[in-house]
C-alpha cells in the first residue's frame, strides 16, 4: 500500500494513526509503508544505493560573481574596479587567468580535488535586476511571467508524488522559500531537531493523545471551501512533518567542529537528519547579507568567509559519515554586480554570475565561458552564457534522476556535471 498526501489528506485521521504507530519504515534512507517492504529505488546520481540528495545554497542579496572568480588575467578587470580589484598574488589561482576570492580557502581545497565545479556567467534572458522578482525566477525556473509554484515544489509534485515521507523535502533556518512550494504539496521549515514539535515536551501522553484526536477530527474533515481545505491542508502536512521529524532515531556523531554562525548550524542540521535517516530528496538553506552597494571589500570577504567555512565543515561532517557522494551542493545568488564599481566603494545590481557545485560524484573543473568584460549590454552587466535552467535540467535528469521537462516545462540542455 502506498501512502501519498492526497490519502493523507482524504482520510487523516487513518494517516496519523498509522504513522504514530510506527507504519513506516526505513529502507537505505526512504521511507516505505512496512507492508510494502522491499529496497529502495535508487535514482540515476547516486553510487552507493541511497538515494541522492541535493543541497540547495541562495547567498541573497545579489552575489558580487567578479570578486568570487576572479579574472585577474584581464586587465579590463582592473580598470573597472580601481578600489575593488584584487591582485594576482591575492587570489587563488585556478587557471586560465581566473581565480578564487581569498576568502574561499575551503573550496579552492575541493577544486583541487577535482569535487568543485563552476558554471560561469549564469543567467537568463532579459535579466531582471529587483531582488524580489530575480529571486522569483531564480525559485520558479519561470522567467516569462509570475509563476505561483517553485521549481522543487513542482518536482515533489510530478517525480515525488508516490512517495509517503512527509520530509521529501525541507527548509533550513528562518526564511522560506517559494522554490519549495506548490498548491499541492509543501516542505517543513526546520531551525531544529528538538524544537520541531507541535506540542510541549512535557505534555502527558494522555493529552497527546487527545489533543491528536482533535487536530486529526479538525484537519481531516471532508471541506469543500478551497481556501479552508488550503489552510486544512498545510495543518496536516505540518502535522506529519512534525511526527515524522521527532520519531528520527539520532544516529548523528559530532566529528566536526563547525563555526559559531547560524549559516553553519543550519548546515549541521542538514547532516544530522540525514546520518538519522529522515530520507530528504532537497535542502534549502540560505546566506543573506551579499547586497554590497557600499564598503564591498571588507564585508563581502566577511561573508564569504562565512560561506567557505560553513560549507568546508559540512562537507567534511559528510564524509566523516559517509554521506558525500551522496550529496551535491548547489550555490547560487538571484544576480551578479555591475562591472564597474559605484562611487561608494561598493557595486550595484547586475546580471550573470557563477554557480558553485561541490559533491564526491561531482566532475570539477570550469563549464561555460567567463563572460566578456568588453563587450557588456546596455546596463554595463555582463551577459549570460548559460541559462540557469541548464543547471537545474543537470540536477534533475542526471542527480535526482527525474524528468526535468515535467519540472521545468520545456527541455534544456544538460551540463555533464557528475562522475
Amino acid at each position: 500500500m502506498k501512502i501519498n498526501r492526497r490519502q493523507f489528506l482524504a482520510g487523516g485521521t487513518a494517516f496519523v494513526a498509522a504513522l504514530t504507530a510506527g507504519a513506516w519504515s526505513l529502507s537505505n534512507g526512504t521511507w516505505l509503508p512496512k507492508a510494502q517492504g522491499g529496497q529502495a529505488h535508487a535514482a540515476s546520481g547516486s553510487a552507493s544505493g541511497r538515494q541522492p540528495v541535493l543541497v540547495i545554497l541562495q547567498l541573497a542579496g545579489g552575489n558580487d560573481g567578479l570578486n568570487t572568480v576572479i579574472p585577474y588575467g584581464q586587465g579590463a578587470y582592473f580598470d573597472a574596479r580601481p578600489t575593488l580589484a584584487y591582485a594576482e598574488k591575492d587570489v587563488l589561482a585556478l587557471n586560465g587567468g581566473l581565480g578564487l576570492h581569498p576568502s574561499l580557502t575551503g573550496l579552492k581545497k575541493r577544486w583541487d580535488e577535482g569535487k568543485l565545479a563552476i558554471v560561469q556567467g549564469t543567467g537568463y534572458p532579459q535579466p531582471n535586476r529587483s531582488h524580489f522578482r530575480s529571486k522569483d525566477i531564480w525559485q520558479t525556473a519561470v522567467a516569462e511571467r509570475v509563476e505561483t509554484s517553485g521549481w522543487i515544489g513542482r518536482y515533489m509534485q510530478t517525480e515525488l508524488a508516490a512517495d509517503p515521507n512527509p520530509l521529501k523535502a525541507i527548509e533550513i533556518g528562518k526564511l522560506s522559500s517559494k522554490a519549495l512550494k506548490s498548491g499541492q504539496v509543501s516542505a517543513p521549515l526546520l531551525q531544529s531537531i528538538e524544537t520541531y514539535q507541535w506540542l510541549n515536551p512535557n505534555t502527558s501522553s494522555e493529552e497527546k493523545n487527545r489533543l491528536a484526536r482533535a487536530f486529526q477530527s479538525m484537519y481531516g474533515l471532508q471541506l469543500t471551501n478551497t481556501k479552508i481545505r488550503v489552510t486544512a491542508d498545510r495543518g496536516a502536512d505540518a502535522y506529519a512533518s512534525v511526527e515524522a521529524i521527532q520519531s528520527l532515531s539520532s544516529k548523528y556523531q559530532e566529528t566536526v567542529t563547525y563555526p559559531d554562525t547560524a549559516f553553519a548550524a543550519d548546515l549541521q542540521l542538514i547532516v544530522k537528519l540525514l546520518s538519522s535517516g529522515a530520507g530528504t530528496r532537497v535542502f534549502w538553506a540560505e546566506l543573506d547579507g551579499f547586497d554590497d552597494h557600499a564598503d564591498e571589500r571588507g564585508q563581502h570577504a566577511d561573508l564569504l568567509k562565512e560561506y567557505d567555512e560553513a560549507v568546508s565543515a559540512f562537507y567534511d561532517d559528510l564524509q566523516s559519515h559517509g554521506l558525500a557522494d551522496d550529496v551535491v551542493v548547489m550555490t547560487y545568488s538571484e544576480f551578479g554586480r555591475r562591472v564597474k564599481e559605484n562611487g561608494s566603494g561598493g557595486t550595484d545590481h547586475g546580471a550573470a554570475a557563477p554557480v558553485f557545485v561541490l559533491g564526491g560524484r561531482v566532475k570539477g573543473g570550469l563549464y561555460g565561458e567567463y563572460p566578456s568584460l568588453t563587450r557588456l549590454d546596455s546596463n554595463g552587466d555582463l551577459t549570460y552564457n548559460v541559462d540557469f535552467r541548464s543547471i537545474y535540467a543537470s540536477m534533475l535528469d542526471d542527480w535526482l534522476g527525474a524528468d526535468s521537462k515535467d519540472v521545468l516545462g520545456a527541455r534544456y540542455e544538460t551540463i555533464k556535471l557528475f562522475t
